[in-house]
């Protein structure tokens, strides 16, 4: 029968098809704390993609604002308007490359953090310039902080994309204010500056919420639960996308179909009870053999079904093997005593005769009924279609 020794090369890590998602309640979100690892980095990645739609809009915007502020300028001071509308142009200029895309490929939240630099720039040289400008412009120079938190909900970034603008802020204001004028302006921009963090951390907080409960309820559609296997339409759309990347660039791709042996005499002699542990500690040592590009899925009652992409032939067999023996060796503990089972594994290899998905999963059930009526606890390799992709993955 096959003895199950080390996992094959690649395959020894957790399969992505059954990962499971963070629960709510355990992660103790709070205003302060950032999601661990991975979920920061996917949450990370959709606000990258979120500044991306909306700098070319929210960018021209945000400067045709900074620019409109001249009409207030020659209110205020004529004599100097003029001087600060250049400056108003030149830094609105100087800035707006970053509302769209370019060959110097920043992200689209370095991008929002250099047009808040310039445009907020702008706004304070030119109230600099202006006869009075700090005590007219301290309105819209504090306004401007609240646009930080539509650029990054990141406390560190935040702290980095204000840096600059404020340290022109406290210098011009040094030189130009009173003592008593200059200490005014500070907490009042320090006021601003503590409210824009805190809407910050509010809109971070309710963020993650939402990205978690959103990934949860993903979770849900998309996964058996009873053993946290993929169910069979997710399964299913996974095994066609598979498909097509493995045609589309010429790699290998290998399906494992997996039957628990005389399953229906454990739940009738146990229990059902001890039929679904029997499930899950099956689902268990797949997912403890698989690689994360892997999925497992649950197709019906007691079958299963692996998919092992950039997997050929020999490597496909070997995994098979270690999974029967691996789910061989395994005790579920019942009131009777230990509980040992066995399963019948079908394997079939991708090849040009699989028009589609369906086709590959029916190879893999005739490979799975030529194990059962072998003797079972084996593993059995359907017959290969004419040209298929047979050839071992480049290691």
């Amino acid at each position: 029968m096959g003895i199950a020794g080390q996992p094959p090369f690649g395959h020894d890590h957790l399969s992505q098809g059954s990962g499971k998602v963070p629960n709510l309640a355990r992660l103790n979100l709070s205003l302060l704390r950032p999601l661990p690892g991975e979920l920061a980095h996917e949450l990370t990645e959709r606000q990258q993609a979120q500044m991306g739609q909306l700098l070319p809009v929210m960018g021209p915007l945000f400067g045709l604002a900074v620019l409109l502020f001249s009409f207030w300028d020659f209110m205020i001071d004529a004599d100097h308007a003029r001087l600060a509308l250049a400056v108003r142009v030149v830094l609105v200029a100087a800035g707006a490359p970053a509302y769209f895309p370019s060959r110097l490929r920043w992200t689209p939240i370095q991008r929002g953090g250099v047009v808040f630099g310039t445009h907020a720039g702008a706004i304070i040289l030119s109230a600099f310039l202006l006869k009075d400008g700090f005590l007219y412009g301290l309105a819209g120079i504090v306004a401007c902080l609240f646009t930080l938190p539509v650029a990054t909900l990141c406390g560190k970034t935040f702290l980095l994309f204000l840096a600059a603008p404020t340290i022109l802020f406290i210098a011009l204001s040094a030189i130009r204010l009173t003592v008593l004028g200059f200490a005014n302006n500070m907490m009042l921009y320090l006021f601003g500056g503590v409210l824009s963090w805190i809407v910050l951390l509010t809109i971070r907080f309710f963020t993650q919420k939402a990205f978690l409960f959103e990934k949860e309820l993903l979770h849900v559609a998309r996964h058996d639960g009873l053993t946290g296997a993929c169910n069979r339409r997710y399964l299913n759309e996974v095994g066609e996308r598979e498909i097509a990347l493995a045609s589309r660039h010429g790699r290998p791709l290998a399906v494992a179909m997996l039957d628990i042996d005389h399953f229906k005499d454990v739940n009738d002699t146990y229990g059902h009870d001890i039929g679904d542990r029997v499930l899950q500690a099956l689902v268990k040592v797949c997912v403890d053999n698989l690689r994360t590009v892997d999925h497992i899925g649950r197709i019906g009652g007691e079958e299963f079904v692996c998919i092992l992409p950039e997997t050929g032939e020999a490597e496909a067999r070997l995994c098979a093997e270690r999974l029967r023996g691996a789910i061989e060796s395994l005790r579920v503990d019942s009131p009777q005593g230990p509980l040992r089972f066995t399963v019948s594994i079908g394997v079939a290899l991708l090849g040009v005769g699989h028009t589609d998905w369906s086709d590959l999963l029916k190879d893999a059930d005739t490979a799975l009924y030529r194990a059962k009526n072998g003797g079972r606890n084996q593993v059995a390799l359907a017959a290969l279609p004419a040209s298929a992709h047979c050839q071992e993955p480049a290691r």
